[in-house]
């Protein structure tokens, strides 16, 4: 996308879709700044908290979907992702952020596939 220029093309849509920790900050001209949504894999939360004034701070108009691995996103506490989800979201109360069940984890699996013909 970079040198697109498709920024404000971008940003005017109802609904803008973003994945794990793709960055708008300093690309804005090609990818514009908003974020209505960003699903994310488990394994990019680490880089999301790298970076949380950029993520959770800023962007209070994100909704974010987490999605991983049952045993890693178990409410009880041996779910170590689960775990520093619940802490992020008492730094940011405001924040707007789910998780997946397993179930519904496996239907967007199905749907990707039936969509892409690939096997996630």
């Amino acid at each position: 996308m970079l040198g697109s220029r498709s920024g404000k093309e971008i940003d005017a849509k109802e609904c803008v879709l973003r994945m794990n920790q793709a960055p708008t900050q300093g690309y804005e001209e090609d990818v514009g700044s908003r974020s209505t949504l960003r699903v994310v894999s488990h394994t990019s939360i680490p880089l999301l908290l790298r970076n949380q004034s950029y993520f959770f701070k800023q962007s209070c108009d994100t909704t974010y979907i987490i999605w991983g691995p049952p045993r890693l996103m178990r409410r009880e506490k041996i779910g170590l992702v689960y775990r520093m989800l619940a802490k992020v979201k008492e730094m940011y109360p405001a924040l707007r952020l789910y998780t997946l069940t397993e179930k519904m984890m496996a239907h967007c699996d199905e749907l990707f596939q039936l969509e892409t013909g690939k096997n996630r």
